[in-house]
């Protein structure tokens, strides 16, 4: 059975991030695309054409309007990509209560959307459609920020990708739901761990060292190691790449700072997607790397998959 992956629109500019985005991802998993919109038929949409033509001429015309903007969207990806994409309205009155039905009724294997530029509490996904998403998916969710927009209209080509770890089990979900894309093999897996200048009583320890009780070796949490151990941990992820057949590299940084070490790596290490684990608990604040997920998206150039616990569990 082909893969599908679930490109949802709004009908704003924001749009065309997420077809260039989807269409590349489409071309890495071998899989179809299904460009959905949901109709929410608000009032104050309705209103001032309702004065002249009545509610249900209204309603008529809204709809035939979101159904252009679909058939629209299906054609500019269609032109991105060599396998077949169809598009559909879904109405609804929650957006994202009705995408999530959605996603479970067609089993899509991700979720592409574009997210909002930040607000002025610098909030770019906390509390949105995209954050229910992120959270409460079944399936990945792809999220192309407003740093990406490079990538409108554009052939986009995903080959090098950023995999941030923590050292925990969790965050290792996020390798299998790529290996799960038909040329994965193609991908080239830069795997990014974050490690913090290692101190014991106030004194820096020496390089390679794990602070005391906080390693659990042989298959137990690593999340406080030093860099060498870090190295090893992530070389046997790597190799294991290897072994499917991927090209695997591993850095390991110390500093405080991870969601900045990530963001620069965009750049540094030339990658085109980030994919990292998240818990899924409380909205995107809440990762197994910190505190850091909003402010990925919100600073990441390139779209960031987010896998959580209830959507890592099922690889397709």
């Amino acid at each position: 059975m082909t893969p599908t992956i679930l490109l949802t629109v709004d009908g704003s500019d924001k749009d065309e991030r997420a077809i260039a985005v989807a269409a590349a991802l489409a071309a890495v998993a071998e899989a179809e695309i299904r460009v959905v919109r949901v109709l929410e038929a608000p009032i104050e949409t309705l209103s001032p054409r309702a004065l002249g033509l009545g509610v249900i001429e209204a309603a008529h015309e809204v709809r035939a309007d979101v159904l252009v903007n679909v058939r629209q969207s299906v054609e500019r990806v269609s032109a991105l990509m060599s396998g077949k994409a169809t598009g559909e309205v879904l109405d609804g009155v929650d957006v994202a209560a009705t995408l999530l039905g959605d996603i479970e009724a067609h089993d899509a294997m991700f979720v592409v959307m574009a997210t909002e530029a930040a607000g002025a509490v610098g909030r770019a996904i906390h509390g949105s459609v995209a954050d229910r998403l992120a959270r409460e998916s079944p399936r990945p969710v792809v999220l192309v920020p407003p740093g990406a927009g490079y990538m409108t209209g554009k052939h986009v080509t995903f080959r090098r990708v950023l995999v941030p770890l923590d050292g925990s089990s969790a965050s290792l979900r996020v390798i299998p739901q790529m290996l799960a894309m038909a040329h994965a093999e193609a991908l080239e897996f830069v795997l990014l761990q974050v490690v913090r200048p290692e101190r014991v009583g106030g004194h820096m320890m020496p390089p390679g060292l794990p602070p005391v009780g906080d390693y659990v070796p042989d298959g137990g949490e690593w999340t406080h190691v030093g860099a060498a151990i870090a190295e090893q941990r992530l070389g046997a992820v790597a190799e294991r790449l290897r072994a499917r057949g991927c090209h695997a590299e591993v850095r390991v940084i110390e500093s405080a700072d991870v969601d900045a070490v990530i963001v620069d790596a965009i750049r540094n290490e030339l990658v085109e997607l980030i994919a990292m684990s998240t818990r899924g608990e409380g909205g995107l604040r809440r990762l197994v790397l910190g505190s850091v997920a909003e402010r990925v998206v919100r600073h990441s150039e390139v779209p960031v998959l987010l896998v959580t616990a209830r959507s890592g569990d099922a690889v397709p």
